[in-house]
């Protein structure tokens, strides 16, 4: 894998581009992450207008930490095997479409469903960003400084999604914490076939380990959904056990 990390990296041109694929790398990263803190920040706002009840509304960040957490590993293998920046693309595409869908909601259950998609989306797309960081930059000092760059946006990104979400909350309305996801997208999936080389893992077995993909999912789902229930039903309630 080493080997072919330096072949595209040598291939991705001058550090111009490098850095440009950086920037786009660390944009759809971002706006995965801006997504965690941003919409819990509209939540009230959520709530009175497509008419929430008390525990439901929990379910739009549920719902988006269950797919985005449990399909993390998955994805991630995917994009080993059938390619890196087909998966990043894709997931890209659909985090758009779902940020798009989540705007326009007219019920609840229409915003919980784009939440959902959208942590499918983003599942895709950050564990696909952060291989072709490292792909895309020769190791040692380079890739280091690199990751260095897309660790700590991903941070800035918790933080700003904080105080943007308020704002935008404030003078716009809860549903633009959703739309301003989407022209950020288009721009970065405009742009990625021409900044961004293909990467794959050529020496690993074409098939994907559903079984233990499966069981490693599902894992993660419980223990994700486990936390999220347990403020509200205790954490020695069956119920913050398992689902249902």
């Amino acid at each position: 894998m080493a080997s072919e990390e330096s072949m595209v990296s040598e291939g991705g041109g001058s550090a111009g581009r490098k850095t440009f694929a950086l920037v786009l790398l660390c944009c759809a990263s971002f706006v995965a992450v801006l997504d965690v803190t941003i919409v819990a920040i509209a939540l009230p706002s959520v709530r009175r207008e497509l008419g929430f009840t008390g525990g439901e509304v929990q379910w739009i960040l549920t719902g988006y930490a269950l797919s985005f957490g449990g399909l993390l590993l998955l994805m991630g293998r995917a994009g080993d095997l059938y390619g890196r920046r087909r998966l990043f693309v894709g997931g890209l595409a659909l985090f758009a479409a779902a940020s798009l869908l989540g705007g326009l909601a007219w019920a609840p259950w229409v915003l919980v469903v784009a939440r959902f998609l959208q942590g499918v989306g983003g599942a895709a797309l950050v564990p696909a960003s952060l291989a072709l960081v490292s792909a895309t930059f020769a190791e040692g000092e380079e890739r280091n400084r690199a990751m260095g760059v897309y660790g700590a946006m991903a941070g800035v990104g918790f933080v700003f999604g904080m105080v943007l979400g308020g704002v935008v909350t404030e003078f716009l309305g809860w549903r633009w914490v959703l739309f301003v996801n989407v022209p950020v997208a288009l721009a970065v999936l405009s742009l990625a076939p021409i900044v961004l080389d293909e990467s794959k893992d050529e020496a690993a077995p074409r098939t994907l380990d559903l079984a233990g993909a499966a069981t490693a999912t599902l894992g993660l789902a419980s223990l994700i959904y486990a936390v999220s229930e347990a403020p509200k039903n205790g954490w020695a309630s069956p119920s913050s056990a398992r689902p249902g």
